[in-house]
């Protein structure tokens, strides 16, 4: 298989149709139906990118993870740059709340906000 050949991707997050249901045991399942040439895109993608040794699903495992890695760290400078601007002092934060990190602080502080840390 020839890894070297271009691949364009074009795929539209708007038109997703995305179903996530809660189940038992604090699990849940997370359903993403792509389209016909989202689809291909996708294939497309992975057939360049990912290594052979790696199963699909382990790959989409890995692309997911990344992404919420991504997410969190985006809003780890988010926060920091906040702080920042508004001279507030997270160590101290953290300290006084009894977190281990900053991260543990941020992701409380979402929960009791009602929002998600991601």
């Amino acid at each position: 298989m020839d890894k070297t050949k271009e691949v364009a991707i074009d795929i539209n997050l708007s038109d997703w149709s995305i179903k996530l249901k809660e189940r038992t045991r604090s699990r849940m399942k997370l359903q993403i139906k792509l389209n016909q040439i989202e689809a291909q895109a996708f294939k497309n993608f992975a057939e360049v990118v990912k290594p052979d040794e790696i199963s699909d699903e382990d790959f989409l495992k890995s692309i997911f993870k990344m992404g919420l890695e991504t997410m969190e760290s985006k809003l780890m400078s988010a926060v920091e740059k906040h702080a920042e601007e508004n001279n507030i002092d997270l160590e101290s934060l953290r300290d006084e709340a009894g977190y281990d990190s900053i991260e543990e602080l941020v992701a409380e502080s979402a929960k009791a906000d009602g929002t998600d840390e991601n």
